[in-house]
């Protein structure tokens, strides 16, 4: 009976851990990678915003930073709410 537990439980964890590896795949472009599992890819940084330029390969690790850091962080602005004002997030 032991063998069978045994056996069965070996099962599952080598059925479980092989579809947990593909279940959420990470996006890799020209703005660096974004793992699905922190929420929707965001948009890239506007055209307008310099300091981008030359470094679009950190942009999503930016995002994420912000998003962790930041509860009110907006991507589409790269800013965060405190009180009353949006603050540009910087890291």
């Amino acid at each position: 009976m032991r063998k069978v537990l045994l056996a069965g439980m070996a099962a599952a964890v080598l059925l479980g851990s092989a579809g947990a590896g593909s279940a959420q795949p990470v996006v890799v472009e020209r703005y660096g990678h974004w793992d699905n599992g922190w929420g929707e890819a965001p948009p890239p940084p506007l055209h307008r915003w310099h300091r981008w330029r030359g470094h679009e390969n950190e942009w999503y690790g930016h995002v994420h930073n912000c998003m962790v850091r930041y509860q009110g962080y907006d991507a589409r602005r790269d800013m965060y709410r405190e009180g009353h004002r949006w603050v540009a997030c910087a890291d």
